[in-house]
Order: structure tokens, then sequence, then C-alpha cells
């Protein structure tokens, strides 16, 4: 996300990446066009590496040390230099002062909370990226923080999404909410898979005709057509996923979806499409 702001603002970037891909917790076909949108801006793509440190130099520069991630032990590292090295590997939570108070830490750090956010001293309550539940997005603090809110005004909530939408703000978007098709099979589910691309939204080309790429992608069971997930790539996508998010939540089939009507012309229409294209009848497709 960062990589990508700072080329559009004008910097030159160079990205290193352990993994053998960017994003590595989305399958292939989601990568794919966020890596021909990173090749064209010109970003340097670095995988298979671990950077090994960082080295100052006397004219305020910063050369990055690196070595492939198969390298033999003692090989010499590559060097980049740099203006300025962005650290992106992940959070841990500021826990140590709590350790005296007797609230419980799991052995990362995270404070063990149940279902209802609380902690094992009663009325004493942690939500959000410092807590063991939940994913570390904002949106999911948020909804803890409101859940307890909630809970000490007397109502009854528990913290069970059906689904946590997650979105990477890169250019193109990249949304996930639910099961991928690889997850849903792997989980045991029959099911069955349509997409719908942008270049075939009326406006997405109105908005940004030379940003078309990516796709919306519906994954359902094949029995009953419960929706498991939707996953998409592209400009703006992101704004859809509420929609998403709320077929899951509330179980909906594909049916449901189908036989809603959706305001023309708008990107809306790639759910209702996305979902035509998965039973097997879609209108607009490419």
């Amino acid at each position: 996300e960062l990589g990508i702001t700072y080329r559009m603002l004008g910097s030159e970037v160079t990205i290193i990446e352990a993994m053998d891909s960017i994003l590595p917790i989305f399958d292939k076909e989601l990568r794919r066009p966020l890596e021909i949108a990173i090749k064209k801006q010109k970003i340097s793509v670095n995988t298979n590496v671990f950077a090994k440190g960082i080295e100052e130099n006397k004219d305020g520069s910063i050369d990055l040390l690196f070595t492939p991630k198969d390298a033999k032990e003692g090989t010499e590292p590559e060097r980049l230099t740099v203006d300025k090295v962005l650290v992106t590997v992940g959070r841990r939570p500021m826990s140590a002062a709590l350790a005296p108070t007797g609230v419980a830490l799991d052995e990362r750090g995270f404070v063990k909370v149940n279902n209802k956010c609380e902690t094992n001293m009663k009325g004493v309550y942690a939500i959000g990226d410092v807590c063991d539940l939940g994913e570390m997005l904002a949106h999911v603090a948020s909804f803890q923080g409101e859940m307890v809110a909630e809970i000490l005004a007397g109502e009854d909530r528990v913290y069970e999404p059906a689904a946590v939408p997650a979105i990477v703000f890169t250019e193109p978007e990249v949304v996930a909410v639910g099961l991928s098709p690889d997850e849903a099979k792997a989980a045991g589910h029959p099911i069955i898979t349509g997409k719908f691309p942008l270049a075939a939204n009326g406006r997405a080309l109105t908005q940004e005709a030379e940003k078309t790429a990516g796709f919306v992608r519906v994954t359902a069971r094949e029995d009953d057509h419960r929706i498991l997930g939707i996953q998409a790539v592209g400009t703006h996508i992101s704004e859809l996923v509420g929609e998403w998010t709320l077929a899951i939540e509330m179980g909906a089939l594909l049916e449901d979806i189908a036989q809603t009507i959706h305001a023309h012309p708008t990107m809306t229409e790639m759910t209702h499409e996305g979902v035509l294209a998965t039973l097997g009848h879609a209108i607009h497709s490419m």
C-alpha cells in the first residue's frame, strides 16, 4: 500500500519480499492484476529474499543489505542504496506494562479475552490490536468497541462474525470476504464459482476507462447456492464490500442477490453480474 502511494507521489520504490510473491495470503488469480499494475508503475519487486540489515553512509543515504532466501551461510549480501527504508513486517502489542496487573497475556503479548472481549479480570475488557480476538484491522477494533459499549449498557452481545472484510488499498485494490475457492474446497464444500470483469461494467468505464483491469469473483455451495465468499481486484472495488459481507453474514443465497435490483449504472452491478455468472447465466460477460 505505502509503496504504491510513494510511487504515485514520485518516489522510486523497491520492495523486498521474503515470500515468493507479493501479498502471498491471496491466491494467484487475485494477485495477478496487481502484479501487472506494479510492473507498469515501474516498482521494483525482489521476492524470495531476506533483508539482513542496513548501513548508514556519510552522505545520509542508506545501504539495505539483503540475500536470497536459499543463500548459503556466509554469502555476501547484495546492497541497495536508498534514501529511506520502511520496515513493514507486522505489529506486536505494547502490553508489557499490563503484566503486574494480573491481566492474562498470551505468549506473544496479546491480551487474552473471551467472545465478549472480556479479560480474565471481570469487568476489564480489551479490544482491537491489543487483544487475541479477531483480525488486526481498524474496522474490527471499531466493531468490538461498539460491542463492549453495548455490553456495558446491559446488552447481550458476542463477537462471532460470519465474515470479516479484508482490503488492501493498493492501485488496483484487492478485496476479500469469506472463503476463496481453494479455501472452500479445503473446508469440504462442493462449490461453484463465477467471475465478472470490471471492463464490462459501465460505471467502471465512465469513472476511469484506463483502469478497468480486474474482476469480481463469487464462490457458493453447489447444492444450496449459499454464498461462501467474494473476492475482487480493481480500482474503487472496495466500495462494494459492504454488500458482500452482509450477504455472508445473513447466509444469503445466490438467488437472493440475483433477484435484487441493482441500480444502473453503478459498480454494484458487478456483484449482480458475478452472481449471475456463478449461476451460469451471465448477461454482460466478456
